[in-house]
């Protein structure tokens, strides 16, 4: 596909792109209660899987 320059559009598509980039970032700080609660889940999950470690043991 050949992109023909056409100002008004590129104009118009850009201003777009840039209001759902927008969008898209206030959505992201707004949900960070949400993801924080569930991060912290799986990285306690993740250091319950891990095998005991040996090196804190004194024999």
């Amino acid at each position: 596909m050949i992109h023909t320059p056409n100002s008004a559009a590129d104009a118009q598509l850009l201003t777009h792109s840039r209001e759902l980039v927008r969008e898209a970032m206030a959505l992201l700080r707004r949900s960070d209660h949400l993801v924080s609660a569930q991060r912290l889940r799986d990285e306690l999950e993740e250091e319950r899987r891990k095998p005991p470690r040996r090196d804190s043991q004194t024999s």
